[in-house]
């Protein structure tokens, strides 16, 4: 008798572990619902109930859906249970909550938990991180010192990805100097971490020092890749270039991320034979079928002025997106070729994409290179019907339309119109008169935009300076008039 009750309860017990790693794998595999219908009909056919393992990889699930309303059922649950106190419970409950974007959910769980550990401490961390909290990180990371819990690599990088993403590098400074007083300097992870902060920051110099400074057995493609994306970013291609090659001479793999990355940094004619080779690398590690390196294809391929080979991938994929449609358009925009821009739009509403801002913003563009006033005005009919005017990207787009196709009135109308208006709003307004001939009243309108107490930018300066240098406004004894 004694011995059937043991076999019982061992059957149970394996029977909840078994049901454990089914929802893990289920989870693991990002198929975050198959793990939560697991979990209900683990509560209807399993004799004993979730345990402390249970919870965590159900909370993951919920984050990875970043669903509140099940977040908040699976926590009421929780509460039910023995393990409401369990850190290791709690801990994923705070991260669940902080992938839902429920900061303050997540940070009140996390002052009523009893025990916190560094894991604790980073979840609730490097949320208010990744949301740009700076003050909210700072009197945590001050709480953290005082309750005597010490940072670790994952602290450092949330810290890292937080001042970058600020683009404050005297404070990316500051953290790099705190990682490598607590012993991170040679974590490898860490320093892939500084010096993608290093180069949004446009510090590159102290990207390359972070680099070189991580032990040749220690280099990763992460490593490379990190490199090669700054100096991409900011398009130094030649640059980009020569890390790739010692990181092919180091006998390294480039992978999806080190090709898209190359081919974003080609953007001038004279980078097409770059972006060939680099397009012939890609098909050779196998990851020509992937839809964003077909995508970034096309866009590199129109960039540098080869329209057909950009054309050519385009019509050749089984799979097309809206960013796919739009790169492709966006090729025929910036050649002036408005008919294929126009045929392709028409074909991508046909195929049931729908085109997003940036679409738009390349039609418009088109019909502003050729002077296509009244395809223009149909644009700027459809933002309306598409509640896309609101926005101050495509306001800013039609102006410049109207400013090139020498409708002054419609441009007025429009800027008076628009709700808010920025720097470019003014610049665009004041480079149409310039255009147009209409010297004096560019200068006028130069003058409102000072009153407004916006700040000109070089652009600005230059339509203003294009109205005023015209010989209507020098007087016969030489003297400028404004």
């Amino acid at each position: 008798m004694v011995s059937s009750q043991l076999a019982i309860q061992i059957f149970n017990r394996f029977s909840v572990a078994a049901w454990n790693s089914s929802i893990r794998q289920a989870v693991n595999r990002g198929d975050a619902r198959k793990a939560l219908l697991l979990f209900r009909q683990m509560k209807l056919e399993c004799d004993e109930p979730p345990n402390n393992l249970t919870f965590p990889f159900i909370a993951k699930a919920c984050a990875k859906l970043s669903n509140l309303k099940f977040s908040r059922a699976i926590h009421a649950r929780v509460v039910q249970t023995p393990y409401s106190s369990d850190i290791y419970v709690q801990t994923a409950l705070v991260d669940m909550y902080v992938k839902c974007s429920h900061l303050e959910d997540a940070h009140q769980l996390f002052d009523e938990m009893s025990v916190r550990d560094i894991a604790s401490w980073n979840a609730i961390i490097l949320g208010f991180a990744q949301m740009g909290f700076f003050d909210r990180v700072s009197l945590l990371f001050n709480r953290m010192r005082v309750d005597g819990v010490m940072p670790d690599a994952v602290t450092v990088m949330g810290l890292t990805q937080l001042v970058s993403g600020m683009k404050d590098g005297i404070l990316l400074g500051s953290v790099h100097c705190f990682g490598l007083k607590c012993g991170f300097g040679e974590d490898v992870s860490v320093a892939n971490t500084w010096i993608a902060g290093y180069a949004k920051c446009s510090d590159l110099c102290s990207a390359e020092i972070v680099f070189s400074g991580i032990a040749l057995d220690c280099l990763s493609v992460v490593s490379w890749n990190a490199v090669i994306a700054g100096f991409a970013y900011f398009q130094e291609s030649v640059k980009a270039m020569g890390v790739y090659r010692q990181m092919l001479r180091g006998g390294y793999r480039p992978d999806l991320s080190t090709i898209l990355n190359l081919l974003s940094s080609f953007a001038q004619s004279n980078f097409l034979y770059y972006g060939m080779v680099i397009h012939s690398h890609g098909v050779k590690i196998g990851c020509d079928g992937d839809i964003t390196l077909l995508n970034t294809l096309v866009s590199m391929y129109s960039k540098c002025g080869d329209i057909r080979s950009a054309r050519y991938i385009f019509d050749c994929m089984n799979e097309r997106s809206c960013v796919t449609w739009t790169v492709m358009i966006g090729g025929y925009s910036e050649k002036g070729d408005l008919d294929e821009a126009l045929t392709l739009f028409h074909n991508m509403e046909a195929s049931g994409e729908k085109p997003d801002l940036v679409t738009v913003i390349h039609m418009i563009a088109a019909c502003g290179k050729i002077g296509a006033l009244e395809v223009g005005k149909w644009f700027d009919n459809y933002t309306v019907l598409k509640g896309l005017k609101s926005n101050l990207m495509v306001c800013n787009a039609l102006l410049d339309m109207y400013a090139k196709c020498g409708s002054m009135g419609d441009a007025q109308n429009l800027f008076h119109s628009m709700n808010e208006k920025n720097v470019v709003s003014w610049t665009t307004l004041i480079s149409g008169f310039a255009l147009n001939g209409k010297f004096q009243a560019a200068l006028d309108q130069f003058n409102r935009m000072l009153k407004f107490g916006l700040k000109p930018n070089h652009v600005t300066f230059l339509a203003v300076l294009q109205a005023a240098l015209t010989p209507v406004f020098w007087r016969k004894d030489g003297k400028f008039l404004i």
